[in-house]
């Protein structure tokens, strides 16, 4: 499988149960509409110390300082260029950009293109 990674960082006016409801109500449903089909997998993992405004009640747990990682779960290397090609149409594109100017720190986002293993839960 073929995993992508976003770290992403709300704006710093912008508190996390915002950041985390404009996500989860309209940024992921973008997502979905314009990329849904070539995705196998979408989830995104909030990071608890950022909410808790640093550590979460865990000894030793810090914040990442990305408030949240998202994941794609992709077919194969094709369909995240085909991801890619989307994004980069440029009214679609444009809709993407105008909708993270709302929660997003743009600057801070950082793609990670992973070789996943997964070893079992057993």
């Amino acid at each position: 499988m073929y995993k992508v990674l976003w770290l992403l960082k709300r704006r710093p006016d912008v508190t996390f149960e915002q950041f985390r409801d404009h996500y989860e109500t309209t940024h992921s449903a973008l997502g979905k509409t314009y990329l849904g089909h070539l995705m196998v997998g979408y989830r995104r993992n909030y990071d608890l110390a950022c909410a808790a405004g640093g550590t979460a009640g865990l000894p030793g747990m810090l914040p990442s300082g990305y408030d949240c990682v998202a994941e794609w779960d992709m077919r194969d290397e094709a369909a995240f260029h085909e991801a890619m090609r989307v994004l980069a149409d440029p009214e679609i594109g444009r809709i993407f950009r105008d909708d993270e100017d709302n929660f997003l720190d743009s600057t801070a986002t950082k793609l990670v293109v992973c070789d996943s293993r997964d070893t079992g839960t057993a």
